[in-house]
C-alpha cells in the first residue's frame, strides 16, 4: 500500500509539472505573433488584396489571469507577461501598424495545451465571421477567425 501511494504521488507531481515552466506569455507571444502575420497575409490574399505588408511588423503580447501589470508599457517586441501554464484563460493582444500609421490592436482568447499547441479565437466584429467570400464568390474559412499554432515548451 505504501509503495502504491509513493508511486501515485510521484506520478501526480510529474503530471503537475507538465506544460508548466515552458508555457509563458513570452513563449506564447513569440509563436502567436508570427502565426497571426501568416494568417493575416493568407486572409488578405483570399480577399484579393495584393499588399499584405501591414502585417510585417505585427507583434503580440500575451498574459493570463487578469490584466497586464499596472505601470508596464509594452513596446514592439515586448515579451511582458503574467501567468504561466497550460489551459484556457490566456489573452493575446496582437498589434500591427495600419496603412495610415496608427497601431491596430486585436485581442485573441487563447487556450494552450501542455505540449505547447494552442487555439486562438479572435473577435468576429473585427476579424470577420468564420467564413469569408473570395472575389470569385467562393466561401472559405476565415484564417483570422480562429487559428492553431505550436511552440516548444
Amino acid at each position: 500500500m505504501r509503495r502504491t501511494l509513493v508511486l501515485l504521488l510521484g506520478l501526480v507531481s510529474l503530471a503537475a509539472g507538465c506544460g508548466g515552466p515552458g508555457i509563458t506569455g513570452a513563449t506564447l507571444a513569440g509563436s502567436l505573433g508570427p502565426t497571426f502575420r501568416n494568417m493575416y497575409r493568407l486572409q488578405q490574399r483570399l480577399l484579393g488584396d495584393t499588399d499584405q505588408s501591414t502585417a510585417d511588423n505585427a507583434w503580440a503580447r500575451c498574459f493570463r489571469g487578469g490584466a497586464v501589470k499596472p505601470g508596464v508599457t509594452a513596446v514592439p517586441g515586448s515579451t511582458h507577461n503574467s501567468g504561466s501554464g497550460a489551459g484556457p484563460g490566456w489573452t493575446c493582444l496582437v498589434h500591427w501598424p495600419a496603412p495610415d500609421g496608427h497601431t491596430q490592436t486585436l485581442g485573441y482568447e487563447v487556450s494552450v495545451q501542455p505540449d505547447g499547441c494552442y487555439t486562438a479565437q479572435g473577435p468576429s466584429g473585427y476579424v470577420g465571421q468564420q467564413n469569408i467570400r473570395t472575389p470569385d464568390g467562393t466561401t472559405v474559412p476565415n484564417p483570422l477567425y480562429e487559428f492553431d499554432g505550436c511552440f516548444t515548451t
